[in-house]
């Protein structure tokens, strides 16, 4: 799964990243990878704000029109993985849990099942949680160049990039 953390700060902006996500799309196509927005609505005074629904619109039907585009057998390609603004009391605004990391974190958790996190819209089904094996995380600003994403699956797979994990931890430690 190649994932791009992002803020939706504004319908324009949802459109660049969803013109992002194709384009990395038809630079790597492959059976097995999927694609896919976590986002965060920008940090606010309040809850909710009124752009919010339209923004939300906006990445909504652009990943539905990409997977009408490009989807195969039913099997969706893209996803839409958004999250509902926290409160957040040291910085006295309502904004996405941990920004970045937090969004990733609950990425990686949802993958493995769990329900407790604050994703509102979730395009995927959560079958396809027990069939990702890699997360590849790009910045918005960053290319994936042609067939990248399959060489770098390749490389964690090798035999000497395999993780040992210390068992007094449970952390990988080498690998």
């Amino acid at each position: 799964m190649v994932v791009i953390p992002t803020i939706f700060s504004s319908e324009a902006t949802v459109r660049e990243l969803l013109e992002r996500l194709e384009v990395h799309f038809l630079a790597n196509q492959d059976a097995h990878l999927h694609f896919a927005l976590l986002g965060d609505f920008a940090d606010s005074s309040t809850e909710e704000t009124p752009d919010d629904e339209p923004i939300l619109e906006v990445a909504v039907n652009g990943i539905a029109e990409l997977n009408t585009r490009y989807s195969k057998d039913g099997s969706l390609v893209f996803h839409l993985f958004l999250r509902r603004r926290i409160w957040n009391p040291s910085e006295g605004r309502w904004m996405g849990w941990e920004r970045k990391r937090g969004k990733l974190h609950e990425f990686n958790r949802a993958l493995r099942g769990a329900r407790d996190r604050s994703f509102i819209i979730q395009t995927a089904a959560p079958a396809l949680g027990s069939e990702v094996r890699f997360v590849i995380t790009l910045d918005s600003d960053t290319q994936l160049p042609r067939d990248i994403a399959r060489k770098l699956v390749g490389a964690a797979i090798h035999p000497l990039n395999q993780p040992g994990i210390d068992p007094a931890t449970n952390r990988v430690t080498y690998g």
